[in-house]
C-alpha cells in the first residue's frame, strides 16, 4: 500500500513538473501598446479604438498593457478606459539615450520602450495602428515570433512582435541595439538588425511571411481601404502603415464608415469580429 502511494505521487510530481517546464517556455497571453510619447494635441482615434478593441476579443488575453507618457483623450479614449476590463494604463518615462547615442525623434523612442518592455514582460507587442484578425493562440509555443517586412531583403519589422521573458533572441538583439542605432537613422537597430541576428541564429526565432503581418504593404492602402479584397488565410494581425494610410484612418470616425464600405479589407476584418454593440 505504501509502495502504491508513493508511485502515485511520484506520478503526480511528474504531471506538475512536465507541466511546468511545458508552461515556461510559451510565450504569456499579455499584448503591449504604446500611444502617447509626445503632447496630443488631437483626439485618439477610432481606429485606435478598434485596435485594442479587436485585440481584446480576438486573443482574449489576461492583461493588455498601454504606456503612455502624455495622456490621449477624446471619446474613443473614454470608450477604452471603460470596455476592456483587463487593461493596465501605465505611464512611462521618455528615453533620451540609448547608451551614449541621443534619441531624437519620438518613433525610435517607442522602438526602444517596446523593446525593453517585451523583453523584461515577454508577450505581445502590437502597434496602435493595427487591426487582428484571427487568434495568434497557436503561436505562444514558440519562444521568439516576428515577421518578415521584406523577405527577399531580410527586413523583419518590429510593428508586431512576441517573445517569452529574457529570451536569447531579444538578449542579442539589445545587446548590439546601441552599436547599429542611427540616431538620425531610420531602421538601422529595429529592422535591419534582427534581420541579422536571425541569419546568424536562425533557431533562435520563428520568423513569419509578409502575409502573416504585413500585408498588403506600406505602399497599397488603397487595397486596405479602398478596393474589395479578400482576407489572406495566413493573416493574423494586419499592420495598417500610419505613416503612409493617415488620410484613410483620419477618415473612419465611428462604426458607420465600415457598415458604408463593407466590401474594403478594413471593413471585412472589423466585422470578422466586431459586431456594432461590442463598440
Amino acid at each position: 500500500m505504501i509502495l502504491l502511494y508513493m508511485i502515485l505521487l511520484i506520478l503526480i510530481l511528474l504531471v506538475f513538473y512536465v507541466s511546468f517546464i511545458s508552461n515556461k517556455n510559451k510565450i504569456p497571453n499579455i499584448i503591449h501598446f504604446i500611444f502617447g510619447l509626445k503632447p496630443q494635441k488631437e483626439e485618439f482615434l477610432f481606429i485606435y479604438y478598434l485596435s485594442v478593441l479587436s485585440a481584446y476579443i480576438v486573443n482574449k488575453p489576461n492583461k493588455i498593457y498601454f504606456y503612455y507618457h502624455y495622456e490621449p483623450y477624446g471619446k474613443w479614449w473614454d470608450r477604452l478606459k471603460d470596455k476592456i476590463p483587463v487593461i493596465i494604463f501605465e505611464k512611462v518615462e521618455l528615453p533620451t539615450y540609448i547608451g551614449e547615442k541621443e534619441i531624437k525623434h519620438f518613433a525610435h523612442k517607442a522602438d526602444w520602450i517596446r523593446m525593453n518592455k517585451l523583453y523584461e514582460r515577454g508577450g505581445i507587442y502590437m502597434d496602435i495602428d493595427t487591426i487582428s484578425v484571427r487568434s495568434y493562440r497557436n503561436m505562444l509555443n514558440n519562444n521568439t515570433v516576428l515577421g518578415y517586412e521584406i523577405k527577399k531583403d531580410n527586413l523583419i519589422c518590429n510593428a508586431v512582435m512576441m517573445t517569452v521573458p529574457y529570451s536569447p533572441f531579444f538578449k542579442l538583439w539589445l545587446k548590439d541595439y546601441e552599436k547599429e542605432f542611427k540616431p538620425d537613422g531610420w531602421g538601422e537597430a529595429s529592422i535591419y538588425l534582427p534581420g541579422k541576428i536571425n541569419n546568424k541564429h536562425p533557431t533562435l526565432a520563428n520568423v513569419f511571411s509578409e502575409n502573416t503581418f504585413f500585408r498588403p504593404y506600406a505602399t497599397e492602402g488603397e487595397n486596405i481601404f479602398e478596393k474589395n479584397i479578400n482576407i489572406h488565410p495566413e493573416l493574423i494581425t494586419l499592420h495598417l502603415w500610419e505613416s503612409y494610410t493617415i488620410k484613410y484612418l483620419n477618415d473612419i470616425k465611428d462604426f458607420k464608415w465600415i457598415k458604408d464600405n463593407m466590401e474594403t479589407l478594413y471593413s471585412k476584418i472589423v466585422l470578422l469580429n466586431i459586431k456594432e454593440y461590442d463598440i
